[in-house]
């Protein structure tokens, strides 16, 4: 065969194989570009913006430049993009109303955002891939949505979709669990799965996400808080489940829902106003134990980075960093976090963390100890494999932010990323004052889809 023929087939194979459709039309492919400016969007705030994926597009939640709630297709295909808008408009500065997405057994887009102790606003297709059935629904027939902040989608064992929120405010709310049926949202547990003692007696639980762990069980570690001021949390608490309906202490106790500051396992018995913020995460070392990575006061009154590891007698609770930097947050609203951390990962024969804190010049790797869980050195250079590594240059004094594209066949790592950019949240929620040479005051910046070329 000559190489002019061999070079045809070959386009002609290509052309099939890439020929897809999006809401019942057939087009062949032209390959995406590196970089596709997909819309403005409003950056008065920093807020998540989510972004799904399935085999014949992208779809990206965000705030357009007039502030509404608006969904992104991207045709994998041909690269056209369609914009629809919901009912739901921002009208404030809150950066708790992040946009949080997911796709469903039957490929179709289920979307909720825009809520900071408000009535739960969620919307789903009706059809895989058409963006115009997109449309707000009520979630459930059953109470707690009328004060909801914080949803989070995730997976149950079989595959079906999951809804988390909490219902009520800061210091006063309960956690609730809903379960997609294929058709509509049923409610999963008969009571929440945290809330008060009683009604004299206030808390809400900040919680991590429900880690699967290497023994097929739920994993959740949680901080109590009294009121809307973050120096009222206390306690590190535990749980864990194999359905999400079920829940047991590190023993293997049941817990009656909901659970409480009364009957919760207590990991680490921390009083309020102790330096422990809500940030707390949680992961697994080289033996598949749960790990809970915290920040507190040490005994000098300094602000340290503690792990909590489940070893066999129990809860160990490890001093892992010895810095003199005190980080006193107080008040309520959001604040910008001076100590960050991803939480322990146990990768190559190493247990690492990603940190930032003033005292190390910045973002750093630190590898502990497999055994004290002290920090044994800083890795330099330590390439994440699943780090977004993105350049995107942005005006001075804001800052980018970068989310993965949750991919189609369900695996961690995106083949697609999306960046955008953004004032930063240190204005505790309120109004920011206007500076006309950012953006002209309306906080219009480019949303970008990036291909991972590496991936």
């Amino acid at each position: 065969m000559s190489l002019l023929l061999r070079d045809l087939f070959l386009l002609l194979a290509l052309t099939s194989l890439c020929a897809c459709a999006v809401a019942g039309e057939q087009r062949t492919c032209v390959p995406l570009p590196t970089t596709l400016n997909v819309n403005q969007v409003w950056g008065g705030t920093s807020l998540r913006f989510g972004a799904v994926e399935s085999a014949a597009a992208i779809y990206i939640g965000y705030y357009d430049t007039e502030r509404w709630l608006a969904v992104s297709q991207v045709n994998k295909c041909t690269g056209l993009i369609k914009k629809v808008r919901l009912n739901s408009r921002f009208t404030g500065w809150d950066a708790h109303n992040y946009i949080v997405m997911a796709m469903d057994k039957e490929d179709r887009v289920h979307i909720a955002g825009n809520m900071h102790v408000t009535p739960l606003v969620y919307s789903r297709m009706a059809k895989a891939d058409d963006l115009d059935s997109l449309k707000a629904l009520q979630l459930t027939t059953d109470a707690n949505q009328g004060h909801t902040t914080y949803p989070r989608f995730f997976n149950f064992p079989d595959g079906a979709l999951g809804l988390s929120y909490r219902d009520g405010q800061s210091g006063n709310g309960v956690e609730i669990i809903d379960r997609f049926d294929g058709t509509a949202w049923q409610r999963w547990l008969a009571q929440p799965l945290f809330g008060p003692a009683s009604a004299k007696e206030h808390v809400n639980a900040y919680t991590t996400d429900y880690v699967k762990g290497p023994d097929d069980y739920f994993h959740v570690a949680w901080v109590w808080r009294v009121n809307s001021n973050v120096e009222t949390n206390f306690n590190v608490n535990y749980a864990r489940s194999k359905d999400l309906r079920v829940w047991e202490t590190s023993k293997g106790e049941a817990l009656t829902l909901p659970i409480t500051p009364l009957n919760a396992e207590a990991v680490d018995l921390v009083s309020q106003g102790s330096g422990l913020f809500n940030n707390i995460k949680l992961g697994f070392d080289d033996e598949a134990r749960p790990v809970i990575s915290y920040l507190k006061f040490d005994e000098m009154g300094s602000t340290q980075l503690f792990h909590a590891r489940l070893e066999a007698a129990g809860w160990k609770v490890y001093q892992s960093s010895h810095w003199s930097y005190r980080w006193d947050p107080r008040g309520g609203g959001t604040i910008p976090a001076e100590i960050s951390f991803s939480g322990l990962v146990s990768r190559d024969g190493l247990l690492v963390e990603h940190v930032k804190h003033p005292e190390v010049n910045g973002t750093v790797t630190l590898n502990y100890d497999l055994q004290t869980l002290v920090t044994a050195k800083v890795i330099k250079n330590y390439r994440w494999p699943d780090a977004l590594k993105i350049k995107r240059d942005a005006p001075p004094n804001t800052q980018v932010s970068i989310a993965g594209v949750k991919p189609a066949d369900g695996t961690s790592t995106p083949s697609f990323a999306i960046s955008w950019v953004g004032m930063p949240a240190d204005t505790r929620d309120r109004p920011r004052a206007c500076k006309p040479e950012v953006a002209d005051c309306r906080y219009a910046f480019d949303l970008i889809l990036h291909k991972l070329s590496d991936r």
